[in-house]
């Protein structure tokens, strides 16, 4: 068997190998009127035949650009980067810190002058920390009202969600998320039941693996547009197809279509090419149970990260700008960039300039034929000069990935 796939269009098909052969010595002798009328139409209307002026470099980088520039706002609120859990790969350190009330009613001001000045097309706030539940009352629920509020009469969508690990969904504050527009929350489950309470454990809780899975079952009961994304940080040892059944003990089989099952190796973790399979199975079994499950997480924004937009920005528990989450700019003293008196924002040292550059502009991505899929490094690893291959860190190849992708699809 044959698997073509297009990483440009997205298009894919399977056929015989002696076909595949005969399409591709065709192709090779640019002999294509030897080939049947429905291979041709399918070849072009997938992106395989293309018109010699067709410039896909240039189509990539159009479609970086216009990315880069979309006004549908993303901006990530950090109440806090304390935390109930001490988790040992965390990459962040968890210091006593609280969003006072000036950055609060600056925040305000920022929202109301992207909204009536940037004319943004839409607000999607995301809460993350930290854990930023601990401070929903204080902190969550008054600027995502006075969002929401202001959204509503300028006529344009908003909405909430939050990277959180979900100890404090209680019964109230699942009310209000929905009164709030939350619709997306990630939560993070360590490997199986026993490693993961090993992991996250907190005074007064004999398991945070059934306390957070009961409040994910409360949420989306409660809360019929919510998708949980369960996040599962794996290394080689903390996970089995057992983990299926110790999660479906808590969730109700209505509520699993609703839960999306995204495994995530822990970063410290070495690279192993063979765990792949033991990964798939495990999938499998989740989506046998009837969750929604990601076997594969291609690029597909033409941007490597969200980092790269100018209408995504992130604001620390201090007041302080920033772009990436996941370095150590969230506690450097010296701002990368803050929120003016009209609510503007004003960057250091070309800091958004140098984020949006593109980190696909050398040899090796440019002659990359995964290139529209994979766009390069990631901001921030670009922008400390660091020079390597994503698919040198991970689990898996992308043709296996894609392999994989084409014949679930069939």
């Amino acid at each position: 068997m044959s698997y073509w796939y297009n990483t440009l269009t997205r298009r894919f098909f399977r056929i015989t190998s002696s076909l595949s052969d005969k399409i591709a010595l065709a192709l090779s002798k640019n002999q294509i009127e030897c080939l049947p009328d429905y291979i041709v139409s399918k070849l072009k209307s997938g992106g395989f035949i293309v018109d010699k002026k067709f410039d896909e470099l240039a189509f990539i980088r159009e479609k970086k650009r216009q990315a880069i520039f979309d006004k549908n706002y993303f901006l990530i609120i950090l109440p806090t980067l304390n935390c109930n859990y001490h988790c040992w790969y965390c990459i962040q350190d968890h210091i006593e810190s609280k969003m006072d009330e000036n950055t609060l009613e600056n925040i305000k001001l920022h929202i109301d002058y992207m909204i009536n000045v940037e004319k943004i097309k839409s607000l999607h706030l995301d809460w993350f920390g930290g854990e930023p539940f601990l401070y929903f009352n204080e902190i969550i629920s008054p600027i995502s009202l006075y969002a929401q509020q202001l959204c509503i009469k300028a006529g344009i969508p908003f909405f909430n969600s939050s990277t959180t690990n979900g100890f404090f969904l209680s019964n109230e504050v699942i009310d209000k998320c929905s009164s709030l527009d939350f619709k997306h929350f990630q939560i993070t489950l360590d490997g199986n039941k026993k490693f993961h309470d090993k992991v996250k454990f907190q005074k007064n809780c004999e398991s945070t693996f059934s306390h957070v899975l009961i409040n994910i079952n409360k949420l989306i009961s409660k809360s019929k547009d919510t998708v949980v994304y369960l996040r599962i940080n794996y290394t080689h040892k903390n996970v089995s197809e057992g983990i299926v059944e110790e999660i479906n003990v808590y969730i109700d089989p209505n509520n699993r279509s609703k839960i999306v099952i995204t495994p995530r190796k822990v970063w410290q973790e070495d690279v192993k090419h063979d765990f792949h399979a033991t990964l798939i199975g495990i999938l499998d079994k989740f989506k046998e149970s009837g969750y929604r499950v990601e076997y594969w997480n291609p690029v597909m924004e033409f941007i490597p990260c969200y980092v790269n937009k100018k209408y995504y920005n992130a604001i620390n528990f201090n007041g302080n700008l920033i772009k990436c989450t996941a370095c150590n700019d969230l506690y450097d003293p010296n701002a990368k960039g803050s929120i003016q008196s009209d609510g503007s924002i004003e960057w250091h040292n070309d800091f958004e300039t140098n984020c949006i550059k593109s980190s696909f502009e050398n040899e090796r991505c440019l002659n990359c034929n995964k290139l529209p899929i994979c766009m390069g490094l990631c901001p921030r690893e670009h922008l400390n000069k660091q020079e390597y291959c994503k698919e040198d860190v991970l689990d898996y190849k992308f043709e296996d990935s894609i392999v994989d992708f084409i014949d679930r699809n069939y």
